[in-house]
């Protein structure tokens, strides 16, 4: 597996290659180009002329620095959306909405955009759990139920309490 990056068509390695393998590393430079400006897989490989698959078997391989020029593709595009987003930012009105704008810089750069709402502490629910605990060993205290009384009764109770009836 050759993993030598080539990144000049001038560098003494690119010349000795043979002809299939210049043609091979001029398609993954011309793939390269269009993912850095697409992100898109499918699309850059549409562009350069060679088929998904092909594209997967070249990061597999990672011949002549591959893998890597496609972090640095997928950086560079990363960095372009940023820059757009700044620029949108200084350019526009109250009234403008960049919500999609924020969706792609979700996506993107989650990182540095999109909120963190991960609660790595379970000490909310130890305290409930031990709250049931407790409230399951406390005994059961028994209502006292009064005794029925009539409507009748009640009321005299409540004047005599008060005076008497008049």
């Amino acid at each position: 597996m050759n993993t030598t990056r080539i990144d000049t068509t001038t560098s003494e390695a690119y010349k000795l290659l043979s002809p299939s393998k210049k043609r091979q590393w001029r398609r993954m430079t011309k793939y390269l180009k269009s993912y850095s400006e697409t992100r898109s897989k499918s699309v850059s490989a549409t562009y350069c002329g060679v088929s998904y698959r092909t594209s997967m078997k070249w990061q597999a391989s990672n011949e002549f620095g591959f893998t890597e020029r496609l972090e640095d593709a997928d950086i560079l595009f990363c960095e372009n959306l940023e820059q757009l987003a700044l620029d949108r930012v200084k350019m526009q009105d109250a009234k403008a909405n960049p919500v999609l704008l924020i969706t792609l810089l979700n996506a993107n750069l989650p990182q540095k955009y999109r909120p963190t709402v991960v609660m790595s502490d379970d000490t909310a629910k130890d305290v409930l759990k031990e709250l049931r605990t407790l409230a399951n060993d406390v005994p059961v205290v028994e209502k006292v139920v009064p005794e029925e009384v009539s409507a009748v009764d009640e009321v005299t109770k409540i004047l005599n309490e008060r005076g008497g009836m008049a």
